[in-house]
């Protein structure tokens, strides 16, 4: 593959102040046909502010990775591990609040600060009280919104299906930047180091902010990219899976799976994991792509593995949760959800928590994988779970976001 250097970044420095007149970047505003900022929540109705009488947040969260309190982008970190390593998580899994958007919830939840991010296929980028659910804000994107936001000091970086990646201020919601691709974003962006790494339905990688680049795969690049020790790691629709220079943008290694790559890698211990739709769980050497083991479900897997320091939960189609050894591959348990599973699992306080088609979420016992609670919250879920101080977070087609504590 060939890199080519087309157009500065999104923000001259990540999570700095937004600089204006970008090459291939317009600022915020009402220009174009989608992306105006609304107050207004999916009813319609003015949104509520905080009990200080303001709607602004304190967000906390690094370039490379959350921290107690926080769940600042979709898998958590920049390697994309899945693991809330210091917050509790819910165990009676009761329903504390749910806000109702105007369409299907597929895009994973963020959380910093007080607030929840969730996008929704009403074309909305909406901001929640996590403690209520009210609405803080919503900012209309115009179409819809697969992409989970990262937040990084006072922004909120998100794709939409508009061929636009958005830096949105976390306070209002308006307009920062916007950066201009040649398809939709579904992808979830990836922030490490002043630069974001987002995928896109044009085939590219893009790079913005302290580094600038272009990265062509031969169909989409839906899932999010993990980036660690200096290297972009994501899969294709092309079938296969990349090693990216997160400096320069060059190819370090590619292989090819046994399917396309439509979900999320995750890296851990210089192992990156990663399933195909052809059913299998790759897990390969972080430095020189050769394979260290692999998993063969027989289905999809659309789910982004979570990794602890030795041991990897995966969700397939099948419907099984896998806990695998992280060092060899070999099975620790599994557990049937009794239906497809296409959500991420999380890790928190030793609970792993995933949902499935029926719209369930399970609490398993992380060491054992036998079920310690569950809950029907609506119809299918493909969001994943966000879980921060004892709730957990996460939308539904049923067009809801649900915390549950």
């Amino acid at each position: 593959m060939t890199t080519e250097r087309t157009r500065r970044g999104l923000l001259a420095t990540l999570g700095g102040v937004a600089a204006a007149g970008l090459a291939g970047c317009t600022d915020g505003g009402d220009e174009g046909g989608g992306g105006e900022e609304s107050n207004a929540g999916a009813d319609g109705e003015e949104s509520t502010e905080s009990e200080n009488g303001s709607s602004e947040t304190e967000n906390e969260s690094s370039d490379d990775g959350g921290s107690n309190g926080t769940w600042p982008t979709f898998r958590y970190d920049a390697a994309n591990t899945g693991v809330q390593p210091d917050a509790g998580g819910p165990s009676a899994l009761e329903t504390e609040w749910t806000f109702e958007t105007g369409g299907a919830v597929y895009a994973s939840p963020s959380v910093a600060g007080d607030v929840v991010y969730v996008g929704s296929y009403d074309g909305t980028m909406y901001a929640l009280d996590a403690e209520t659910g009210e609405n803080r804000w919503a900012f209309d994107v115009g179409e819809n919104v697969l992409s989970s936001a990262a937040i990084v000091d006072d922004y909120c970086y998100v794709g939409g299906f508009d061929d636009t990646v958005y830096a949105l201020e976390t306070a209002t919601g308006e307009v920062a930047e916007r950066f201009e691709t040649g398809d939709d974003v579904g992808s979830s962006p990836t922030p490490v180091d002043g630069s974001l790494y987002v995928g896109c339905d044009d085939g590219n990688v893009y790079a913005l902010g302290e580094y600038e680049w272009t990265f062509g795969t031969d169909a989409e690049v839906v899932a999010a990219p993990a980036v660690v020790d200096g290297t972009v790691y994501v899969g294709s629709f092309d079938g296969r899976f990349y090693a990216i220079d997160a400096e320069t943008g060059t190819e370090l290694w590619s292989v090819e799976g046994s399917g396309e790559f439509e979900a999320a890698a995750a890296v851990g211990d210089g192992v990156v994991y990663a399933g195909d739709r052809g059913g299998t769980l790759h897990a390969l050497e972080a430095g020189t792509g050769d394979e260290r083991w692999r998993l063969d479900a027989g289905d999809w897997t659309g789910a982004a593995p979570a990794v602890t320091n030795d041991v990897v939960y995966a969700a397939n189609r099948d419907g099984n949760v896998y806990a695998l050894d992280a060092a060899e591959g070999d099975e620790r348990w599994r557990f049937q959800t009794g239906a497809e599973t296409w959500s991420s699992p999380t890790v928190a306080d030793d609970v792993v928590y995933v949902t499935n088609r029926d719209g369930n979420v399970y609490a398993l016992d992380a060491a054992e994988g036998t079920n310690q609670g569950s809950a029907g919250i609506g119809e299918v879920i493909f969001s994943s779970p966000a879980v921060v101080d004892g709730r957990l977070y996460v939308g539904s087609t049923d067009g809801n976001v649900y915390a549950l504590s």
